[in-house]
């Protein structure tokens, strides 16, 4: 059997790769991925007229297209200082020099220029004039080769590796290496959304791929682009994307639910797992689809889960799929515990204090029949006769009915006090749909959303990364440590390594850290580290350049919880770290130490959420309501140059958190909704752009856009842009 991916070259596609890549503008990106899914087509017409039998699966070419998607290929095993060692010795590269120290030191500005930060591009100018000038593969044969590759890294054989990624260096040009290497890493950068790779494939492909999670069934079930997709069911051992809950504050419950009752659900300190079973057959698959059943075992007789649970299930459920968490549970304290307490659920020993235990909060289907379509209460009905809870092995979720937004606040302390997570709130009438999130009828409430509930820890910077695109010639990520405490007013002299972050600042603040302490960077030689630092782990924590303490700052930061980790000498992190503040005010010695940071380990179990919520919590500081009071009373100014009300918006999500934007519309009206959307998403607005202007949104070129253009001053973004980043709930990069 014949197949258009052995008919066309891999260097079609690479070529496609970058001229998608030097394309500004969403559809002006997407034009030429619809000509070559056209070219494709066409060809395999062409082909399957002399031989029908033929293939068109575009399957082959999507796979490479999107491999941060693939689910069928197993890991490579391959990142960037593997892939550069790994140049090195193929190419016979000399180790001390130049070329080498480039890859090596990719992300060096100094070693690698212009393209630092950017490996593929760094491999690209080292072996431009090394590699031949027309490749010779097809796109099956790079398929074939990468399948090969991460076999062999399962399999841990070395030495068949690096043949198979000799031979496909060795037969592409320099551009197909280039692509070939953000293939490998699972790194594309093209610009567009995998979402709207799918949409120009075929317009029902995001919608089957959310289900199923599979490219190949994408390619094969919608290989017509005139046929669509009528119904999309949730079938048996093939993982789907989960339903997923819009972030909410306390106060915003009952307007969101529309003053109806609704459901409160403990959100416990988890993993999102799905449980397929049919008949002594089970599998286990993760929120982004990765198969799990290895850990929790395939049947009654294998796995730390599935031989606990199989006898809860009814005498009358032979297929069903569960949706839910997997949680840690101590068989000594007889409760459920925070993944503080053993970070890794599925590589738990069956005989230990810990054992996983599944939480099950939605059925979705029972003996065949597929019930996404019922309202939740109904699936939750029927939800009861599918098993017999077991306390510390399967149950269902603690859940409550309530009306008002007190009873919700009243759960999250109960939360808090608890070591829980949060809660989840739902629609009792909502139906399942897969990957949706906004206004699907599902909230959640942490307490990380809500200012002045989370701890907050003041860590000293000790190390630095080299960033990647626009951070490229920055130290934009940090090593933050905490100090061993000397005696009675000393300087403490010796700091561990405790956790790495790279967010919550942006990048006016990180251009004022750098000017502060960029002086005072040494490289870090890990054969001969600083005395007063202790680093611990592995090389992926190491950093690229190292501070004395002295010449250091402090960064105030808050995350969710800590958490164990055997990575940084501290023998445990933080979970989703960010920066909230850099402390300028504070001298490095006053940072926190090794006996506070135990301290506060041992105070909530990990969790940093202490503090209850009260009314005042969410009520606006007393500057804001003076600035509030402020812009009430300006009436003199314009409408079009007076800033919009925001007094009654809501924050909902952080999407452009710290960022300051300038709307900029045809209309009063227009420019209105989009500073409020601006506001509830966490960013800021601004009548006329300044220094620290993020972006400026337009939804028409009018000659006080085009002089602003011309400034080239200003990242000038269209307003469809903006939506786009609401949709996809992310700050996708300015186009």
């Amino acid at each position: 059997m014949s197949t258009v991916a052995e008919h066309v070259p891999f260097l079609h596609l690479c070529k496609l790769c970058q001229k998608i890549s030097e394309k500004k503008g969403n559809e002006k990106k997407l034009q030429p991925l619809k000509d070559f899914i056209d070219y494709w087509r066409n060809f395999h017409n062409k082909l399957h007229s002399s031989n029908p039998t033929t293939t068109d699966s575009f399957f082959p070419a999507l796979r490479l297209l999107l491999p941060q998607c693939e689910r069928q290929r197993a890991a490579y095993g391959i990142k960037e200082f593997t892939l550069a060692k790994l140049l090195i010795d193929i190419f016979c590269l000399d180790k001390n020099g130049v070329d080498a120290k480039k890859l090596i030191n990719y992300r060096s500005p100094k070693t690698a220029n212009a393209e630092a930060g950017d490996f593929a591009s760094v491999a690209y100018f080292v072996l431009k004039n090394r590699s031949p000038e027309n490749g010779t593969l097809k796109v099956h044969d790079v398929n074939f080769y990468l399948d090969n590759i991460a076999s062999n890294h399962a399999e841990r054989n070395k030495d068949d590796l690096k043949y198979d990624l000799l031979y496909l260096l060795r037969n592409t040009s320099a551009l197909e290496q280039k692509w070939l290497i953000r293939i490998i890493l699972k790194d594309m950068k093209l610009g567009i959304s995998e979402n709207s790779v799918l949409k120009a494939f075929h317009p029902d492909a995001i919608d089957l791929y959310n289900v199923t999670n599979s490219l190949e069934k994408v390619c094969c079930s919608l290989r017509n682009p005139a046929a669509r997709l009528h119904e999309i069911e949730i079938s048996l051992f093939s993982p789907f994307r989960p339903m997923l809950a819009e972030i909410a504050l306390p106060s915003q419950v009952e307007g969101l639910m529309k003053n109806q009752p609704f459901i409160i659900e403990t959100k416990y300190d988890g993993e999102r797992l799905q449980l397929h079973k049919d008949g002594n057959s089970y599998m286990y698959f993760s929120r982004g689809g990765h198969d799990t059943t290895e850990s929790y075992g395939n049947s009654p007789l294998s796995g730390n889960l599935t031989p606990h649970i199989h006898r809860a299930f009814n005498p009358g459920i032979s297929k069903c799929i569960l949706d839910g968490e997997i949680v840690i549970y101590s068989s000594k304290l007889n409760c459920i515990v925070s993944k503080g307490e053993n970070a890794d659920v599925q590589a738990m020993q069956p005989d230990g204090d810990y054992g996983p235990c599944f939480c099950a909060f939605d059925v979705l289907m029972i003996n065949g029949r597929v019930l996404s379509n019922l309202p939740l209460t109904e699936r939750i009905k029927q939800m009861k006769d599918v098993f017999t809870p077991i306390e510390n092995k399967i149950r269902t979720t603690e859940q409550i009915t309530a009306l008002t937004n007190e009873e919700v606040t009243e759960e999250l302390n109960k939360a808090i006090d608890n070591r829980l997570e949060g809660l989840v709130i739902k629609d009792p009438t909502s139906i399942y749909k897969p990957n949706m999130r906004k206004k699907g009828g599902w909230l959640k409430v942490k307490p990380e959303y809500i200012d002045n509930l989370m701890d907050e820890l003041d860590l000293l910077i000790i190390g630095g990364y080299f960033g990647e695109g626009r951070r490229s010639n920055l130290i934009s990520h940090f090593l933050l440590g905490v100090a061993s405490p000397e005696k009675i007013d000393a300087e403490p002299t010796c700091f561990y390594s405790f956790c790495k972050v790279g967010s919550g600042y942006s990048l006016k603040e990180l251009y004022e850290l750098s000017g502060k302490i960029s002086a005072h960077w040494q490289a870090y030689n890990p054969k001969k580290p600083p005395s007063c630092l202790i680093i611990g782990g592995g090389r992926k924590e190491q950093p690229d350049v190292w501070i004395q303490p002295s010449q250091s700052q402090i960064v105030q930061v808050k995350a969710a919880e800590i958490n164990r980790s055997k990575s940084f000498a501290t023998n445990c992190t933080l979970r989703f770290p960010r920066v909230e503040k850099i402390r300028y005010d504070k001298p490095w010695y006053e940072c926190m130490t090794t006996t506070e940071l135990e301290e506060l380990r041992n105070l909530a179990q990990g969790r940093l959420a202490t503090r209850n919520l009260t009314n005042e919590d969410e009520e606006p500081s007393p500057k804001k309501q003076k600035l509030q009071k402020e812009n009430k009373n300006a009436m003199s100014v314009a409408p079009h140059f007076r800033p919009t009300d925001i007094r009654d918006v809501q924050k909902v999500s952080e999407i452009f958190k710290d960022k300051e934007m300038c709307a900029i519309s045809s209309t009063l009206d227009g420019k209105q909704k989009t500073e409020k959307l601006i506001a509830q998403h966490g960013g800021k607005f601004v009548q006329n752009p300044g220094k620290g202007t993020f972006c400026i949104i337009t939804d028409k070129i009018t000659a006080k856009v085009k002089n602003l253009i011309n400034t080239k001053l200003y990242n000038v973004v269209s307003i469809d842009w903006f939506h786009r980043c609401l949709e996809n709930q992310v700050l996708l990069p300015c186009l």
